[in-house]
């Protein structure tokens, strides 16, 4: 269920500039995690910090696999 509300929310993010530059102004990984479970129960996704970081993990093995 996590990952379902965080693909929600990360669809919302591509298309609101708003959050977008929220999650930019993070300083790092873990900031960005907890910035974006923060927007994320917001805008009513709820998800956790392992919900990111797992996604974070398919898109750079996605990534790797596609340019290595």
């Amino acid at each position: 269920m996590g990952a379902e509300a965080f693909e929600r929310f990360r669809l919302r993010v591509l298309e609101d500039v708003t959050l977008q530059d929220a999650l930019r102004e993070t300083p790092d990984t873990a900031a960005f995690m907890a910035r974006a479970v923060e927007l994320g129960a917001a805008h009513d996704c709820h998800f956790t910090a392992d919900d990111v970081h797992e996604a974070l993990r398919a898109a750079r093995r996605v990534w790797r696999e596609r340019w290595i």
